[in-house]
């Protein structure tokens, strides 16, 4: 019965490290929907108070370090980061995958957010 039980979890154990180590694969097409789908998500809460939105980084350069920078309200900060890091881990693999290359200028992080239209924007 030990030896069933060992095996039976050294089994996944093994499958679950499997899975693990596939490599992340998207088509520009997809990078571009995930991209349109995070954007989406940021716009969808109207910016009335600038203190209620963070930044974080987004998308993977070429060369290393973001590709922008985007705002966010805190109501969807969860869903929203777990969209981004996806994003970035994707663009990075279709990056090395594809031998992409980029201008490698660093992309300068925003000082804050402000409202206006409704829509966040960022600060410089």
């Amino acid at each position: 019965m030990k030896r069933i039980l060992f095996f039976s979890i050294a089994t996944l154990l093994f499958s679950c490290e499997l899975a693990s180590d596939e490599p992340l694969q998207a088509s520009y097409e997809e990078l571009l929907s995930q991209q349109q789908e995070i954007i989406k998500l940021s716009e969808s809460v109207s910016c009335t108070n600038s203190s209620d939105w963070k930044i974080t980084p987004m998308g993977s350069k070429a060369c290393g370090g973001p590709s922008r920078y985007i705002a966010y309200h805190v109501s969807v900060e969860k869903d929203f980061l777990d969209l981004v890091n996806r994003y970035t881990a994707l663009e990075k693999a279709y990056n090395e995958k594809n031998n992409v290359i980029s201008d490698c200028m660093m992309v300068v992080a925003p000082k804050s957010v402000t409202c206006e239209g409704n829509k966040p924007v960022l600060v410089f």
